[in-house]
């Protein structure tokens, strides 16, 4: 538990590092909470858990709405109207992308290692379960309503 604890808490920090200290655009998603049920309120470690991945999905979100609105323009460019700019921008946004989806795979992954590794040695409740799942479904919803609010986004 304490692992995960670190690794979620290092995630959170590389976000907020990666992430712009403009403030953030009053347009993206509203950010998403994670309500703690009053059954685990008490397990500490659960609940940093719960509280960490939720903090990193808000910044992993904020961070994919800004690369949306940052890439329109040059996604919309034909390929033989772009410069030599228009293309390293390109090539920037790529790279924010790939990081963006590479760290979002990681902590899926390591919150789904975590959650199998502790119910399969029998150290956790159906309660903890129960919170863990809500976790994974919040990264699945977060995802799901940018995918909705982007979904016309370029074919404007």
């Amino acid at each position: 538990m304490k692992n995960i604890v670190k690794i979620l808490t290092v995630l959170t920090l590389l976000f907020t590092a990666c992430s712009s200290t403009n403030k953030r655009n009053a347009n993206f998603l509203p950010p998403l909470r994670i309500e703690i049920p009053n059954e685990i309120s008490g397990d500490t470690e659960l609940v940093e858990v719960i509280k960490s991945s939720e903090k990193a999905m808000n910044e992993l979100s904020d961070n994919l709405e800004q690369l949306v609105i940052d890439s329109k323009d040059v996604l919309e460019m034909k390929e033989e109207d772009r410069g030599l700019m228009d293309n390293l921008k390109m090539g920037k946004l790529v790279v924010e992308f790939v990081s963006n989806s590479a760290e979002l795979a990681k902590l899926i992954d390591e919150f789904d290692t975590y959650q199998k590794e502790q119910s399969s040695q029998g150290l956790m409740t159906d309660a903890q379960l129960s919170a863990l799942g809500k976790v994974g479904e919040s990264f699945g919803n977060r995802m799901e309503q940018i995918n909705e609010k982007y979904k016309n986004y370029f074919n404007e």
